[in-house]
């Protein structure tokens, strides 16, 4: 009974004193991407004419509101500044926006041209969309093979935390609801997702001592589908804004336009990347030292060669 109540002690002291968590510490955040991750640049680009419906957006996001980079930032009470993002970026050096303006890049020129050296930045690539919307893409490989190549020259620049988010369903997008191709999409978005998950876990082997995250927002984007009551939504699958239609109700619609989230949206992202980047707490000193002293006691007390079978399954 002393052995068991020794042992319960310790179960005990560790639940009093639970692990937490802490947010990680940054200097800034440094981005690049594609619309998703854009808080003006296209706008700025093409004098307005992009994003479309301007007058009903965002300051120039392809969105009605702030995105989902600007609400990670402001959990961190950080700077986002040194946003690279821009809408219409594919992953390789081109830009899918159909206007002449040598500003609307791909994310391959959005690193090259844009060298930032901060070991304590928390750096962000999200891309690959664009390829299969409206590059012509039909190779994941390609894609994955574009982004992991940036994330290497990140992290030979010093990079050590590198957020990198997987796509969400594209044959789930407004733009993609009825037509004859959202399956192929469909499995396009499952194949960058993989392919994105391996290359990230063989970077992060290959370069231990850099923190690589993916960010699962096909995951989310699953859940709010299965179940749109429970983060406020009415409607997940049609988009809040069009030609002829403006919704409403903004903040009970997933989706802004027929490919970008309402700033709702964004706002979850925003979420889980914050939470997907916290630390464990370490242990406090009193449940640290709860801990110790019933390990040692429990030394003390017990002579494992001496214990029985059954008093062993007793005590595990």
């Amino acid at each position: 009974m002393k052995r068991f109540l020794v042992i319960s002690g310790l179960i005990l002291g560790s639940s009093l004193f639970p692990v937490g968590a802490i947010a990680a510490t940054f200097s800034q955040i440094v981005v690049y991407g594609d619309s998703l991750s854009d808080v003006g640049i296209a706008a700025a680009v093409t004098r307005g004419a992009v994003p479309p419906y301007s007058p009903f957006f965002g300051n120039g996001r392809f969105s009605n509101g702030s995105i989902w980079i600007e609400y990670l930032a402001a959990k961190f009470g950080i700077s986002a500044n040194n946003n690279f993002a821009v809408g219409g970026a594919t992953s390789g050096t081109i830009n899918t926006i159909p206007f002449p303006a040598t500003g609307l890049v791909g994310i391959q020129k959005e690193v090259n041209d844009n060298v930032i050296t901060d070991p304590d930045a928390l750096y962000v690539i999200w891309g690959g969309a664009n390829d299969y919307l409206g590059a012509g893409v039909i190779n994941p490989a390609v894609t994955v093979g574009n982004l992991s190549s940036q994330i290497s020259t990140l992290i030979g620049r010093g990079a050590k935390n590198i957020l990198v988010p997987n796509l969400s369903n594209l044959g789930k997008l407004p733009l993609a609801l009825g037509a004859p191709n959202a399956a192929d999409l469909d499995l396009l978005t499952q194949g960058h997702n993989a392919g994105l998950a391996a290359s990230i876990a063989d970077l992060s082997s290959f370069f231990p001592s850099v923190k690589l995250s993916l960010l699962d927002v096909n995951s989310l984007f699953n859940r709010v589908t299965a179940n749109p009551g429970n983060f406020g939504f009415d409607n997940v699958t049609n988009q809040c804004i069009s030609v002829n239609f403006l919704c409403s109700t903004p903040q009970t619609y997933l989706f802004w336009d027929d490919i970008h989230p309402t700033t709702r949206g964004h706002q979850l992202i925003g979420d889980l990347a914050f939470e997907s980047l916290q630390v464990p707490e370490p242990t406090t000193m009193l449940g640290s030292l709860l801990a110790f002293g019933s390990v040692v006691t429990l030394k003390r007390k017990i002579k494992p060669s001496k214990l029985k079978e059954k008093e062993l399954v007793k005590v595990g």
